[in-house]
């Protein structure tokens, strides 16, 4: 095989990344390509052989927790370190700045992949489907409310959102909320913030998170998703993925209907990430993202 020559993506790459998406069955919009890349340009490559892409790799970093996603080597060309090459070079970029922790989600038959490079299981993410179909939402008793997010307030949510999350990612929650402000929901009384959902388009259905939420009160969480459900056209599929550790969400998901289709490992390179709550976290935004 010729040599695999390394460079930055670039909006010209955009296509051939949706292409090689769907045909990994990823479900992602030419939209959604665009959005990871501009969350982080520095941080995408692409690998060439002979001036043709082969593959392609996207980094995105929160402070000190670095996310790696959307690996892809075409078909043929697998099995002949191209990946490996270019996850180096995700992780090359990474550590230049105070990055301590980096996480993926490894689909199974990658998983080995990401190991080699020192990575190591953290839990199982699930993937459910779901279809959309109008909800009777009885009102919680936590003196919450859940109304659409306002722009205003988007700051407010990252800082909420960090809780949980174990850092900052308000260059997400900013992008998504500016793409689709009719898809973004939180629940608030006179104390702030109580929790919050955010859903988009796929290529197919919409794809439902992030959904994070204080777990001390389930039914804001359900109510939040009743809520989001309810704003989707009806009978329109649905795809979440739950961390498998968050029991709450499980509950909901699966008393909502949604069955379990798939799942990935959620994996680490790096420092533990301490400030991490994930019975905060009913779903995530994204295997690409966190």
């Amino acid at each position: 095989m010729e040599s695999v020559h390394i460079r930055k993506f670039s909006e010209d790459d955009i296509d051939f990344a949706h292409r090689m998406n769907l045909e990994e069955g990823w479900n992602n919009t030419r939209a959604d390509i665009k959005r990871m890349f501009n969350y982080e340009p520095e941080g995408c490559f692409i690998a060439e052989i002979s001036g043709k892409a082969a593959g392609h790799v996207f980094s995105v970093g929160y402070g000190r927790l670095g996310w790696i996603g959307f690996l892809i080597v075409r078909e043929k060309l697998r099995k002949k370190g191209i990946g490996t090459q270019l996850m180096r070079k995700a992780v090359e970029y990474l550590s230049a700045f105070e990055i301590k922790s980096i996480r993926l989600e490894a689909e199974r038959r990658a998983a080995e992949l990401y190991r080699r490079l020192g990575f190591v299981d953290e839990y199982y993410s699930l993937r459910f489907e779901g279809v959309s179909e109008r909800m009777s939402i009885t009102p919680n008793r936590s003196n919450c409310r859940v109304v659409p997010l306002e722009w205003e307030r988007v700051e407010e949510l990252a800082e909420f959102d960090s809780q949980y999350f174990g850092a900052n990612r308000i260059k997400v929650l900013t992008a998504l909320y500016q793409d689709d402000p009719q898809y973004c929901f939180i629940s608030h009384n006179q104390s702030g913030i109580a929790g919050y959902i955010i859903c988009r388009q796929a290529e197919t259905g919409y794809r439902v998170g992030p959904w994070v939420c204080d777990p001390k009160n389930e039914m804001v969480a359900l109510e939040l998703l009743m809520t989001c459900v309810n704003r989707v056209e009806h009978g329109q599929k649905l795809y979440i993925g739950v961390p498998a550790v968050n029991e709450a969400a499980m509950n909901i998901v699966q008393n909502l209907n949604f069955q379990q289709y798939s799942k990935s490992i959620r994996m680490v390179l790096g420092q533990e990430i301490k400030n991490e709550h994930v019975n905060g976290v009913f779903a995530i935004g994204g295997p690409e993202k966190g």
